[in-house]
């Protein structure tokens, strides 16, 4: 699977997903919020804005393997040739 999200879509705003599944497990991830019309929001509790959500592993090794590969995104972010992209 590939997902393309364009400069022109991107925010600074991150959050931090818990969620209770039925078995009582909380899951946790980390989202880009994207932006998108307001013509999609209703109230606060309905929050229908585009996101892009990462699901975190249990595991320590994993989560740590997660958030290296996000550093060396922004590694290669802060390094890229200046004139690629749009805003």
């Amino acid at each position: 699977m590939r997902i393309n999200v364009y400069s022109q879509e991107l925010t600074d705003e991150v959050l931090l997903i818990e969620k209770e599944s039925n078995t009582g497990l909380v899951y946790s991830a980390v989202q880009i919020i994207l932006h998108s019309s307001d013509k999609l929001h209703h109230p606060p509790q309905d929050d229908d804005r585009s996101a892009v959500t990462f699901w975190l592993p249990k595991s320590e090794h994993r989560r740590e393997a997660l958030a290296l590969a996000f550093e060396n995104m922004a590694k290669l972010v802060r390094n890229a040739r200046s004139e690629t992209g749009l805003d």
